[in-house]
């Protein structure tokens, strides 16, 4: 009995993938020789050209803080000035309602009243156990 009788084609696959493999690489070597090149080409920056770079960047930099602290003073003045008119506010309407002397008996009868109301919302339902 002859078993083998189908051939193997696993040579020519394996060919091909390698074929694949090194023209990916050689694609892949090429693109970044190429890109050595073009870096080299590039002559490399003066020292007068940095600093004036680092100059441009500090001022930038300076600038921004600047604007920020400007604008940081003015939201906190603003926000000083109406806080304290809110305050202002809240006194005169806490002095005009606060009355001295005692409670009425039909305030007291009221106070009590919304009191008991309160306290019958809260405890309504007994707890589960």
């Amino acid at each position: 009995m002859n078993i083998f009788t189908k051939k193997i084609h696993a040579a020519p696959s394996a060919a091909i993938a390698a074929r694949t493999t090194v023209l990916s690489a050689f694609a892949v070597c090429s693109v970044f020789a190429a890109s050595l090149a073009l870096a080299q080409n590039q002559p490399p920056p003066r020292r007068d050209d940095q600093q004036q770079v680092q100059a441009q960047r500090y001022e930038q930099v300076q600038r921004s803080n600047s604007n920020d602290t400007r604008l940081r003073e003015q939201r906190d003045a603003r926000s000083f000035d109406t806080r304290a008119e809110e305050q202002r506010r809240a006194n005169e309407g806490a002095d005009a309602s606060r009355r001295t002397g005692r409670m009425t008996p039909d305030e007291r009868r009221d106070l009590r009243r919304q009191i008991n109301e309160v306290g019958q919302d809260i405890y309504s339902n007994p707890p589960r156990r």
